[in-house]
């Protein structure tokens, strides 16, 4: 099964397939907000986005991760 990366993005899909995007998700090896390229950090966002949808994370909480891995993120991309 793949899963897309850019929900919103109709045109320009990023799709992998399920067991690559849960080793993504799973690198913890500099903390979970570290990411190693663009593909790791839509994986994750995707996946703190989706625990957000379905209830698995509290809105306080969801908010301070996602800014702990937008942050850098852009940072880095500047």
């Amino acid at each position: 099964m793949q899963i897309n990366l850019t929900t919103h993005s109709i045109e320009n899909p990023i799709l992998i397939e399920e067991e690559d995007y849960l080793k993504l998700v799973n690198r913890k090896e500099k903390g979970w907000s570290h990411c190693d390229s663009e593909e790791e950090w839509l994986a994750k966002l995707h996946y703190l986005r989706q625990g957000l949808r379905d209830g698995k994370i509290e809105l306080t909480q969801f908010l301070k991760r996602e800014s702990q891995l937008l942050l850098p993120w852009l940072r880095r991309r500047t």
